[in-house]
């Protein structure tokens, strides 16, 4: 039984969706035990747990052999993963730690929170493996869907820099790869998702642009404004706003998203998806009609 937790965002559900798929029995935990009902499938057990409530974990290790650890990027991510890893310590089954960290580089507060969880991992006496997604292209470009109808543009605040954006179904596809391989074989190892190349958010507007037959433009906000807009378009607060948008796009910046890997491959055995191709396999969700009052 594989435990996965925050089964509800972006990349849990996907990653319960592939174990399911694989033939695996999985127990997938939230919150809301409404948020979970569209990960109903074979060998699903959903249960809900909060994990403010250290205490919540201590059922939920029963029976369990690995436990992909992530929470949802806020404040509270360090505290609540690191209860994760005590309950398991408490559980006493020698489960492995499947950690899910950044894979872009963060010298700022979102940094220090994961390098501290790395830190417990290691202390945790557990087997464990890292697997790092690169920034996501789900999570990077889907936003941008009112943009492009109503303006024919992405937005962003990073300027030229290079990218190893990374398809969302190739990062679960790698921890699939992780979960369902010995753990054997992957204990110590620390794995870091990226496409196949790194391109700039220019390059990105011009694949959309050919997906979408029609010119995509690239506009490069100054950060200033790009913080402003996002608080102004009521999708963050001034207290979230950094630790959910402004520490990634400050890290594009510096270039601590560039690197290129060849892990996804080495995991699945094939390469992963390029910009251009995400472009072409997502070009319908651009394309369908804005729902009246839609925006970011």
């Amino acid at each position: 039984m594989i435990l996965v937790t925050a089964a509800s965002g972006m990349f849990g559900s996907a990653v319960v969706r592939g174990l399911s798929a694989a033939g695996m029995s999985v127990r997938a935990t939230a919150r809301d035990l409404g948020s979970l009902q569209s990960l109903a499938g074979p060998g699903v057990e959903l249960v809900a747990a909060d994990m403010d409530d250290p205490a919540a974990f201590d059922p939920l290790m029963e029976g369990i052999s690995r436990v992909l650890v992530n929470a949802p990027m806020d404040k509270e991510k360090e505290k609540r993963e690191r209860a994760v890893i005590d309950a398991m310590v408490r559980a006493g089954n020698d489960a492995q730690i499947v950690l899910l960290t950044g894979g872009v580089q963060h010298d700022d507060a979102l940094g220090d929170a994961g390098r501290a969880i790395e830190a417990a991992m290691r202390d945790s006496g557990l087997p464990w493996t890292i697997v790092g997604p690169q920034t996501v292209m789900e999570s990077n470009f889907y936003p941008w869907r009112p943009a492009i109808q109503n303006a024919n543009a992405i937005i962003a605040c990073c300027g030229d820099a290079k990218i190893g954006f990374v398809a969302l179904q190739d990062v679960a596809d790698a921890f699939v790869a992780v979960l369902t391989q010995s753990a054997e074989q992957n204990d110590g190892r620390e794995y870091i998702i990226t496409g196949p190349e790194a391109v700039t958010w220019s390059d990105a507007a011009e694949s959309a642009t050919r997906a979408l037959g029609r010119p995509i433009a690239f506009d490069d906000m100054s950060r200033d404004d790009f913080r402003a807009m996002m608080i102004s378009w009521g999708a963050f607060t001034d207290d979230t706003v950094d630790i959910g948008i402004m520490f990634h796009q400050d890290a594009f910046r510096e270039g601590k998203a560039a690197r290129v890997t060849d892990d996804f491959t080495t995991l699945t055995g094939r390469p992963g998806t390029t910009v251009d191709q995400w472009w072409q396999q997502n070009a319908q969700h651009f394309l369908t009609p804005l729902k009246e009052g839609e925006r970011f």
